[in-house]
């Protein structure tokens, strides 16, 4: 009896589902629950039918494909965008380079055909420049110190040489006083001389 009305069961419900042809659901897991829903209950068993059991395989077998497909198209987009990250590293690395470079060029600079760092020149260049004012000083305070030592010189010289030209002129004053002086004790001798 229990199998005429297992059997009767199983047969009715082809019948139903051939009538009523259900859309296929979208997913497997809810697939599953129709399925575990739509089953009879036999003891402590749940009979399914063999069509429904059927198409709940083929649906998960075309999503398996689908999915490995999707897998299969993740992976060659994966490599693909690998390819392009590596690509894109190895510009980065020449962007880098180059910036870095360029770093070193502006923090830098040609002096007297070296490479040489702006700070270094900067301070190479104060330092020449320093050397220099101080050397500009110490010729300015010794021309100063020239100019007026020449001065005092000239104006020592100045007056000796008026000195002098007042000693000459006394000399000459004098040498010509003694020469007249002279001449006048030479005309005295000759007349002296005359009148003897």
């Amino acid at each position: 009896m229990k199998t005429l009305f297992l059997s009767l069961t199983i047969v009715s419900c082809f019948i139903a589902q051939a009538q009523n042809p259900e859309p296929t659901p979208t997913t497997i897991d809810v697939q599953f629950k129709n399925l575990i829903e739509e089953s009879n209950n036999f003891q402590d068993y749940k009979v399914i039918k063999q069509a429904q059991i059927n198409e709940l395989r083929k649906n998960t077998n075309e999503h398996i494909q689908k999915l490995n497909e999707n897998i299969s198209s993740l992976e060659t987009s994966i490599t693909a965008k690998d390819s392009r990250i590596l690509s894109l590293e190895k510009e980065l690395t020449g962007a880098n380079t180059a910036l870095s470079n360029v770093k070193a060029e502006r923090n830098s600079m040609n002096f007297l055909g070296i490479q040489t760092n702006k700070a270094v020149y900067n301070t190479i260049v104060w330092a020449i420049v320093a050397v220099l004012g101080f050397l500009f000083v110490l010729m300015t305070m010794r021309f100063k110190s020239s100019n007026s030592t020449t001065k005092a010189a000239k104006q020592e010289l100045k007056s000796i040489e008026e000195e002098l030209e007042d000693l000459r002129h006394k000399s000459i004053e004098k040498v010509q006083k003694l020469g007249r002086e002279l001449q006048d004790e030479r005309n005295k001798l000759s007349k002296l001389k005359g009148e003897k």
